[in-house]
């Protein structure tokens, strides 16, 4: 067992997980490394030190958690302690688990993330959900319906937009089958994954990271996992059900790229565009669907962010302006010209905002505002009708 006093214990562990000896190898198994990180992240105020720990753990030896506890006497070899002790040292400077990994869970699939977008959040999750729901509605409404076009503003991981376009095509398969089922690891992960927010604070990344974990407490991050939850196989549309076109627009080149590799890697047909905003999207191009996650932290709650969100994540995509609703707006006024008749607008919003949105209802543009809440019971995402 590790300890933790000065001689051996975290202060003194990194440096020791560098050496190389076989001997130092068969010191350090998974109930000993265990030993170690927790009190090390603890002392250091990572949230959720021993999820953060298994986390590690179960990427760098590529197993989900379960095996840590089946196989407690296994040793790492010395190239995976030197992965290790670079990924805690990081992890003790709250840099998010999320990052460190590599991958993180959005409604039952695995997504790269990286330091160019936000990590994706299980509040987000509801706004796709909506969306589905009403897609599913307007393909059994109107069986004469010819297309369902879609765009996403501001794409990031492209988590929502992967996720709708393969939802869509599973909705609008002839057979009538439902969204892709989920894996039973998938399930619990999406059901009690890690809160966005808090009553304090507007938007961290986890306080419970334990919670994002599925049911036997793996994180997909996997070369296995990857390939299980791959490419589905491309469905034909039956008559007189819809087909569907995505679209996905962000400004940051390297969220392009990065969520270009998510949806070949998840088999998702989408038309990524490189730009500000709708600044790709011609003026006559319409759509059925907008949606967006766009910048909303205020400038006073940004400098009052969890420091592994401050510090890691991209300002640029969290701040919103003085009240937040800079971005809130221009996307709103784009969807306005955007939107055909009976479309829909789907915003996620800080959780202070749902009476500014509700403004909306007196414009002309919009036929029925309404303001969904997320997990956590915060106000979160913008639904307005198209008139």
């Amino acid at each position: 067992m590790v300890g933790t006093d000065a001689a051996s214990g975290p202060q003194n562990a990194p440096r020791n997980l560098a050496q190389n000896s076989q001997q130092d190898a068969r010191a350090w198994t998974v109930r000993a490394l265990l030993a170690w990180m927790v009190p090390f992240l603890t002392e250091r105020e990572v949230d959720s030190p021993r999820a953060v720990a298994e986390i590690l753990l179960t990427s760098v030896l590529g197993v989900e958690r379960l095996r840590l506890y089946m196989e407690p006497e296994r040793e790492l070899a010395p190239e995976q302690l030197a992965r290790l002790r670079e990924l805690v040292q990081r992890a003790g400077r709250h840099e998010p688990v999320q990052y460190l990994v590599g991958r993180w869970p959005f409604l039952g699939r695995d997504f790269e993330v990286a330091p160019c977008t936000l990590i994706p959040r299980p509040c987000t999750e509801v706004l796709v959900e909506r969306a589905l729901a009403w897609v599913r509605e307007r393909a059994e409404r109107d069986a004469s319906a010819t297309s369902i076009e879609a765009l996403d503003i501001g794409t990031g991981t492209g988590c929502i937009a992967i996720s709708l376009a393969l939802g869509m095509r599973a909705i609008l398969r002839p057979d009538g089958a439902g969204c892709r089922p989920l894996r039973a690891g998938d399930a619990a992960s999406r059901g009690a994954s890690a809160a966005a927010v808090t009553p304090s604070g507007p938007l961290r990344v986890a306080r419970d990271i334990s919670r994002d974990i599925s049911h036997d407490g793996a994180v997909d991050v996997t070369a296995e996992s990857a390939a299980d939850a791959g490419a589905e196989t491309p469905v034909e549309v039956g008559v007189g059900k819809p087909a569907f076109r995505m679209v996905a627009t962000d400004i940051v080149a390297e969220a392009i790229e990065l969520a270009a590799r998510n949806a070949a890697r998840l088999g998702a047909e989408i038309d990524f565009r490189p730009g500000d905003m709708f600044a790709p999207i011609p003026d006559d191009e319409r759509f059925d669907l907008i949606v967006s996650n766009p910048p909303y932290v205020t400038d006073a709650e940004y400098e009052e962010l969890d420091r592994n969100v401050r510090e890691f994540e991209p300002a640029s995509a969290l701040r919103g302006g003085a009240d937040g609703l800079a971005f809130v707006r221009t996307v709103v006024a784009g969807a306005e010209r955007r939107l055909r008749s009976g479309g829909l607008l789907l915003v996620e919003i800080g959780w202070k905002h749902g009476d500014a949105v509700r403004k909306l209802e007196g414009r002309s543009a919009w036929s029925a505002i309404e303001v969904l809440r997320d997990a956590d019971g915060h106000e979160r995402v913008l639904v307005a009708h198209r008139a």
